[in-house]
């Protein structure tokens, strides 16, 4: 099950043009946390996905679907989960262009998460 936690949230309806966000992802193998931003609009949201009774694979599509059409993607997290959300997300978006590498595999706290994203934007 997904959850999901806005921050700083605007209504984008009024005809604005849309700037695509920018998404940063902590994944273990029994949850994960993606942070996504939205420089068009200045919010960051949260949602959290937890691995049901399911396929790695539906999980992994389940986290890729929480980063939509990212501008920029960081995935963060043990080395073959993070791998597993990289090549689905490429599968799904055929940009691999968009990802961005890092090196760090231990857990993230949101706040760290958050300042992630909000570097990325930049």
């Amino acid at each position: 099950m997904a959850t999901a936690d806005t921050a700083d949230t605007a209504d984008t309806s009024h005809g604005r043009a849309s700037v695509s966000p920018t998404a940063v992802v902590w994944i273990s193998g029994r949850h994960a946390v993606v942070a996504v931003a939205d420089a068009g609009v200045g919010g960051i949201s949260s949602t959290t996905v937890e691995r049901m009774i399911e396929s790695e694979a539906d999980f992994v599509a389940r986290v890729v679907g929480a980063v939509g059409d990212s501008e920029r993607v960081m995935v963060l997290g043990p080395a073959t989960m993070r791998l597993a959300v990289q090549r689905a997300y490429v599968a799904v978006s055929h940009r691999p262009d968009r990802l961005v590498e890092v090196e760090r595999t231990g857990p993230v706290d949101p706040v760290e998460l958050a300042e992630r994203v909000r570097a990325l934007g930049t």
